[in-house]
C-alpha cells in the first residue's frame, strides 16, 4: 500500500450559539395587559373538553398568538423548580368568558389546566380589544415533551390554539482551539444538583461516540468541559443529556451548515498525516483507489494531473464521481503527481 500526502486548504467559519440562561422568578402568577382585570384557578379540564360551535358573529381571528418557554422558580432556602412561561393574545368578545391553558406530558399523559377570567361587564364595554396574558404557574420536569393548549371558555369548535414544546435541558456555549485540537464547552440552562454529560460525537443515522463523554457536576460551580477531536468534520457533533433515566438528549453540530472544503489528496511517498485521512486505501494488487468519508457528506471526487508550473491540478477526463459514501477508482496509475481531489 502506497502512502499518502495529504494537502489541505480547509475554509471554516465558526459560531457560537448563544448563550441564553433560564429567567429566574420568585413567584409565579397571571398577568394581562393594562386595564384589565383579570384571574386564575386550577382547572380539570373536563367540563371545558366538549366544544360547541362557535357564534355567527364571532371573529375567526380570536386567539391570535401562543409563546412557550420556561422559567426558573427559585426561592431561598428551597430548591429551584421549573414552570411553563405561556403567553397569549386574545380579542375580547362579549361570547368569550375567559381562556384555559392546558399542558398535557406525552410521556406520562398527565394535564395541568388553568382557568383565567375576565370581568364580564369590563369585558362587553372593551368588545374587540386584544389582552396580553401571561400566566407561568404550570410546574414541568426538565427535558420533558409536553402539548400545550389553548381554548376559549366557552370552548368553541376550532377557536384553539396549540403546540409541542420541549422544556429545556441545557444549552451549549463552545470555542474551538485548532492548535490544540479541543471543544470547550460550557452548559447552562438547567437545575443545579443535577449532573450533566457531554461527549463529542459523529452524526450518521445515529451519533457515534468520539472518545469517552465528560461529565458536569451539578454542585460545582464551573459548567464547562474540554473534549478533544482528531478531525474537525461536517458531521462531528457536540451532544449533552442530562443523567436521568431516558433523558432527551440535545445535540449541536457547529460545521455541518455554511463550511467549505477543498481538499486534494496528493499521492506521493511522504506523509505525516496520514493518521488523518487512514481511510484512502491502495490496494496495489488490484490497482484500486478508494476514499470513504468518515462523515455522510455528498462529495464530488475527481483525480487530477498536479502541474509543475503553477501546482494547478488538471482534472483528468471521466473521473469525477459523486457519492454520499465510497468513492472507488480502478486500475489506478501510481504516479508521483496523479491526485484525488
Amino acid at each position: 500500500m502506497i502512502s499518502i500526502h495529504v494537502q489541505i486548504l480547509l475554509t471554516l467559519l465558526f459560531w457560537n450559539s448563544d448563550c441564553q440562561i433560564i429567567p429566574r422568578i420568585e413567584e409565579c402568577g397571571l398577568s394581562c395587559s393594562q386595564g384589565i382585570h383579570c384571574k386564575s384557578k386550577p382547572s380539570s379540564g373536563i367540563f371545558n373538553s366538549f366544544c360547541h360551535d362557535a357564534p355567527a358573529s364571532l371573529p375567526s381571528m380570536v386567539l391570535k398568538s401562543m409563546k412557550i418557554s420556561t422559567v426558573m422558580k427559585c426561592v431561598q432556602g428551597s430548591p429551584c423548580s421549573l414552570l411553563l412561561n405561556v403567553k397569549g393574545t386574545l380579542s375580547l368578545d362579549e361570547n368569550i368568558r375567559g381562556l384555559e391553558i392546558c399542558s398535557l406530558s406525552l410521556d406520562t399523559q398527565q394535564s395541568q389546566c388553568a382557568n383565567v377570567r375576565f370581568a364580564r361587564k369590563k369585558s362587553k364595554m372593551l368588545n374587540g380589544k386584544k389582552v396580553h396574558i401571561q400566566f407561568n404557574c404550570i410546574e414541568v420536569n426538565v427535558a420533558q415533551h409536553i402539548y400545550v393548549t389553548m381554548k376559549t371558555v366557552p370552548n368553541y369548535c376550532e377557536v384553539k390554539l396549540s403546540q409541542e414544546y420541549y422544556v429545556e435541558a441545557g444549552k451549549f456555549d463552545y470555542n474551538v482551539d485548532r492548535a490544540r485540537k479541543i471543544i470547550s464547552v460550557n452548559v447552562s440552562n438547567f437545575l443545579r444538583d443535577q449532573d450533566y454529560y457531554v461527549r463529542l460525537c459523529h452524526k450518521w443515522f445515529t451519533c457515534e461516540d468520539v472518545g469517552a463523554f465528560a461529565v458536569i457536576k451539578g454542585k460545582e460551580s464551573l459548567k464547562s468541559v474540554s473534549l478533544k477531536y482528531s478531525q474537525l468534520l461536517p458531521c462531528l457533533c457536540i451532544e449533552g443529556w442530562l443523567a436521568i433515566p431516558d433523558a432527551r438528549r440535545i445535540q449541536l453540530c457547529p460545521f455541518e451548515n455554511g463550511k467549505y472544503y477543498v481538499i486534494t489528496f496528493y499521492m506521493s511517498s511522504s506523509s505525516d498525516t496520514k493518521a488523518l485521512w487512514d481511510n484512502i486505501v491502495y490496494n496495489p494488487v488490484t490497482q484500486t483507489l478508494a476514499w470513504e468519508p468518515a462523515c455522510p457528506v455528498l462529495v464530488m471526487v475527481n483525480l487530477c494531473r498536479l502541474m509543475k508550473s503553477n501546482d494547478y491540478c488538471e482534472d483528468i477526463q471521466n473521473s469525477s464521481r459523486s457519492s454520499p459514501e465510497k468513492v472507488k477508482y480502478s486500475r489506478v496509475d501510481t504516479h508521483p503527481r496523479l491526485c484525488m481531489k
